[in-house]
Parts: C-alpha cells; sequence; structure tokens
C-alpha cells in the first residue's frame, strides 16, 4: 500500500462524476490537485511520462470508456510502467461480479467500488494509507 501517494488520477469519461469524485479527494483530505482525465489513454501517456521518477500514484479508473476502457488501460498499465508504486481502486457503475472477479487479476487493483465514490469511504481509504 502507498502512503500518501504523491500523485491522484481520476479517470472516467463523465464530467459530472470527474467533477464530483475531485471534490470528494479533495475534502477527504487525500490530495489537493487530483489530475482528472475523461480519457485513459491520456492518462496512461502521462504515467509514462513520468515512470522513472518513481513517484507514487493513487488512480481511480472507471471501466466503460471510449477510446480506451479500464481493462485495455490497466493491460498497457501493467506491460509498460516499471513504477511499482502505483495503485488502482475500479469507481464503477457495472455490478458484474465477473467484473470484480477480472480486477484480481492485477495486482495493482487494491479496491473495487460503486459509482459514485464517498467522502466517508475515501477517508477510510486515507486511514487505510497511514497504517
Amino acid at each position: 500500500m502507498i502512503k500518501n501517494p504523491d500523485k491522484v488520477l481520476i479517470i472516467d469519461d463523465d464530467s459530472g462524476i470527474l467533477f464530483l469524485h475531485e471534490i470528494i479527494v479533495r475534502e477527504a483530505g487525500l490530495h489537493p490537485k487530483p489530475h482528472k482525465f475523461s480519457n485513459a489513454k491520456e492518462a496512461l501517456e502521462l504515467l509514462k511520462s513520468e515512470d522513472e521518477t518513481g513517484n507514487s500514484a493513487l488512480i481511480f479508473l472507471d471501466i466503460n470508456m471510449p477510446i480506451m476502457n479500464g481493462w485495455e488501460f490497466l493491460d498497457q498499465l501493467s506491460s509498460n510502467i516499471r513504477n511499482s508504486d502505483i495503485k488502482v481502486i475500479m469507481v464503477t457503475s457495472s455490478l458484474d461480479n465477473r467484473d470484480q472477479e477480472r480486477s484480481k487479476r492485477f495486482q495493482m487493483v487494491i479496491d473495487f467500488w460503486e459509482k459514485p465514490m464517498d467522502e466517508a469511504r475515501v477517508k477510510s481509504l486515507i486511514k487505510k494509507l497511514e497504517n
């Protein structure tokens, strides 16, 4: 688990969810300036460009998105990024148990949340990160 991530990324194609999740991340005290991406490919490019820095990152990732979906993002992240201090929480409207099971195949995925995230859950995550 990572303590106090250097950066937090929120990846979701829904602008309303991006806005809401950004506010929750800030108000819960997880990170003052999370990066928001409506396109997972752009988020991957940022992570690739900073791979050598070894900075820690916590990613809140949606599954169903155009251009690059959450599964494609995880496949690319697993194959192209050497930094092991990146953790992912799937935040999705999918209630399909197969998605939860599939997420367990990725070592970097630490949890699976139903949309929308809420401040209490993020505060609970912060406590876990601190321990």
